[in-house]
Formats: structure tokens, C-alpha cells, sequence
């Protein structure tokens, strides 16, 4: 870890931050810029056929629903992941510090085996297909019925160094 982000400034520029407010951790899963390319050509490839074939009010009007669309369909994907003094927090969902157990930075070979033939169907999946690599954190509540939660991470060590500080 550097001294920079002990010190409550970024380590590096991005999303991941070291805050005074007591967040440890703080990543937002988001399509990475190569998608976002191909989604962009993919509906310029549908633009230019309306606009040969089509009035220019129909073919606009198209590419403007489908703009709209895969703006609303990449935001609606984009999911937050913090490390609070209240938990490992993924969306709306969070897993309280006296529940949680180790936590586990995976490889992207152990991550696809976590969600194929390696995966335990009660397990809980914060996981999204653009992000190879994950964090594997044990629930300690033995009453919980997921035994584990798999989290996509882009930075999985520091995802899970956060969560190994806020356990009891």
C-alpha cells in the first residue's frame, strides 16, 4: 500500500480511494471503454442503414432511442462496490463486518472456475462479465443461506485487504 493512500489521498487516479469518511474501499463496475466503442459502432452501423432506407425523421428518431437505450442499459449494469464501517456494501446489498469471514483475491482462471464447474449454487454473485478477476469473501453467519459472496473487482488484492480490515 503506498503512503498515499494510508495519508487519505487517492494511491492512484481512479475510482479506488482511501477516505476520511471511513470508506476503505470504493469501485464502481463499469463497461470499459472498448465496449462502449463497440456498442457506439454497433449503432452506427443501424444509423447508417435507416438513414439509406429510411426518412430522416425515422432513422433519427431510431438512433436516438437507441442511444437512449444503451446509455440506459450501461447504467442500469454499473454497480458500486464499497468497503465501509459498515460493510462490504455491493448495490443495495451489504454484508455487515461481524458476518464477514476471510476474504480471497481471485486469479481470472480461479474466478471462472468459482462460476462454473467450481461454484456452490447457493453462493452469492456480484460478478459481471467484463470483470475477470474477483474477490471471494466468507460468510460467517451460520444462519445465512450463502455460504460465500464472489464480487468482480478490477483491483481484487485491494478489494480484499479493505474487507480483512473491517472484520471483527
Amino acid at each position: 500500500m503506498s503512503a498515499g493512500s494510508i495519508l487519505g489521498r487517492p494511491s492512484r487516479p481512479g475510482t479506488r480511494r482511501w477516505l476520511a469518511s471511513g470508506v476503505a474501499y470504493r469501485e464502481r463496475l463499469t463497461l470499459s471503454w472498448w465496449w462502449i466503442v463497440v456498442i457506439a459502432g454497433l449503432i452506427l452501423s443501424v444509423a447508417i442503414v435507416y438513414f439509406v432506407y429510411q426518412p430522416p425523421q425515422v432513422a433519427g428518431a431510431v438512433t436516438l432511442a437507441l442511444v437512449a437505450l444503451a446509455a440506459a442499459v450501461t447504467m442500469a449494469g454499473a454497480t458500486r462496490i464499497a468497503v465501509e464501517p459498515s460493510g462490504l456494501r455491493c448495490g443495495h446489498n451489504v454484508l455487515e463486518p461481524s458476518y464477514v469471514g476471510d476474504a480471497r483475491a481471485l486469479s481470472a482462471e480461479e474466478t471462472r472456475h468459482r462460476l462454473g464447474r467450481g461454484a456452490d449454487t447457493r453462493g452469492f454473485l456480484v460478478t459481471r462479465f467484463y470483470v475477470p478477476r474477483a474477490v471471494e469473501v466468507t460468510v460467517a453467519d451460520p444462519a445465512d443461506p450463502h455460504p460465500y459472496w464472489l464480487v468482480s473487482s478490477r483491483h481484487p488484492e485491494e478489494l480484499a485487504e479493505a474487507i480483512r480490515r473491517i472484520r471483527p
